[in-house]
């Protein structure tokens, strides 16, 4: 990939739809929203990254990044196996390097796509997401960065089931992803695994890993790149409908990505 601001989120949270409540509609990404139902999360995200990770998976110093983004997520319950998601981003990234230092704020991205459950086998739901982004910013000028006007999409194999351990109720999902990127530039795959325990009736704590890889060849002159991110998230229902969500990440290991650490703080409204 090209500039640090390109690379910052290649592990990049998928929101998942929680419903305080564990209902099986709503317990992660995995589930369709029910009918006429809908889902909205906004958050803000603050990452800083003073290290990367080189083509040998060496953490190096290579000067100083923070982004700053917002982004707001929703789901809509079409029917109850069809649901509709969109998403927008906006950021604003900071580099110092070589006693410089660059600020680029942008409108990142719009993802347009649907959820289509499929079938439930022994408590394990099993949904398929179909996503088309658009690109509304320049990722610098490497070959394999994504350019604005440039269109990604992606599909997506999720599964969810529900579980109890030690007399707590939880939810693990699954996500195994394939996003095209058409053009020069590599395309990627990436696997997300979470796991939810309820606390009470008000409080989730998750626990999620991200793992992404770009696929085949690139054209960038550093080479293929993949990261490996975990996430730790609490959740707070405030009242039926609202909750509050903060969380942690750390990229932990990877190749041609920063080594990034960021809170996140998330507000999630149900209607």
């Amino acid at each position: 990939m090209g500039t640090f601001a390109q690379k910052m989120l290649l592990g990049s949270v998928c929101l998942s739809v929680i419903d305080l409540t564990l209902s099986p509609q709503t317990q992660a990404g995995a589930w369709p929203q029910p009918a006429g139902e809908t889902e909205v999360i906004v958050s803000l995200a603050h990452s800083l990254a003073h290290r990367a990770f080189d083509p040998t998976g060496n953490a190096v110093s290579r000067g100083r990044f923070k982004k700053i983004e917002t982004q707001i997520y929703v789901e809509h319950g079409l029917t109850n196996r069809l649901t509709l998601i969109g998403e927008a981003a906006r950021s604003t990234d900071k580099v110092e390097a070589f006693n410089r230092q660059f600020t680029d704020n942008s409108f990142r991205r719009v993802e347009l796509g649907a959820r289509a459950y499929l079938f439930t086998w022994e408590e394990t739901l099993y949904s398929l997401d179909a996503i088309a982004a658009l690109n509304a910013a320049s990722g610098g000028d490497d070959p394999a960065a994504s350019q604005s006007g440039d269109m990604d999409y992606e599909v997506a194999l999720s599964t969810g089931a529900p579980f109890k351990f030690w007399g707590l109720h939880g939810f693990n999902a699954e996500r195994f992803a394939y996003r095209h990127r058409p053009g020069q530039r590599p395309s990627e795959a990436s696997v997300d695994v979470t796991i939810g325990l309820k606390w009470g009736p008000d409080w989730i704590t998750m626990l999620k890993s991200t793992t992404e890889n770009s696929i085949g060849r690139t054209p960038s002159p550093r080479g293929p790149y993949w990261s490996s991110k975990a996430e730790f998230s609490v959740v707070h229902r405030l009242e039926p409908g609202f909750a509050i969500e903060t969380s942690t990440f750390r990229t932990f290991l990877g190749r041609n990505v920063l080594k990034e650490t960021g809170l996140k703080v998330a507000f999630w409204y149900g209607f």
